[in-house]
């Protein structure tokens, strides 16, 4: 069982919503909210503002869900950002951060950023123009990382099915590609999948 609901973020144009889903599971709630920000198109920083827009308006959610089911609910944050963990818009506006302690003691709705270790090993799920980057992300809350609501983290963040998904001879994923023109039926995604295990 479980209740969706869409967050519009406000900006000159048209963007990607924020998409949470309640989940009930054997009586424990899970709160899930996908993410897919606006692109760096027009260059990271002519774009960071929209990014910026985003996470503050995530932040603004967290609150208002914490203030409807308490300070310790369950919550996982996930999606393309199209940021890193340590750019302005996830770290100062999505309070996502990598400080365990400031997570479950802090005021404001931070969030636990797992991505860090895998950023500090040099890995990546995007692969644009010779460099790694780290777009794909997940973030849970206090209620994940002390276990009060009955849900816990079982394992570090990983980076999914990259031989499968993988360019053979290049770095990368194949993607599939949404053109007729550049479609390869064997291809899959630009981005390579990210995930945690979450234990009841």
């Amino acid at each position: 069982m479980g209740a969706t609901f869409q967050h519009w973020i406000v900006k000159r144009y048209a963007t990607r919503e924020l998409f949470q889903v309640n989940f009930t599971i054997d009586g424990k709630l899970l709160v899930m909210i996908g993410n897919h920000w606006p692109s760096r198109l027009d260059s990271q920083y002519e774009s960071e503002p929209y990014r910026m827009t985003a996470g503050e308006t995530l932040s603004y959610w967290l609150d208002r869900i914490q203030e409807e089911h308490g300070q310790q609910v369950p919550i996982v944050v996930l999606g393309d950002f199209n940021d890193e963990p340590f750019n302005r818009s996830v770290l100062e506006y999505a309070l996502s951060i990598n400080d365990r302690q400031r997570v479950l003691n802090g005021r404001d709705p931070y969030l636990l950023n797992l991505m860090w270790p895998l950023l500090a090993a040099g890995k990546g799920s995007y692969y644009y123009r010779g460099r790694w980057f780290l777009f794909d992300q997940i973030m849970v809350s206090r209620g994940i990382i002390n276990g009060k609501a009955g849900w816990r983290l079982g394992g570090e963040a990983q980076i999914e099915a990259a031989a499968l998904m993988s360019n053979p001879g290049r770095p990368g994923p194949r993607r599939f590609g949404l053109a007729p023109s550049e479609r390869d039926r064997d291809g899959f995604s630009d981005h390579y999948p990210v995930s945690v295990l979450l234990e009841s």
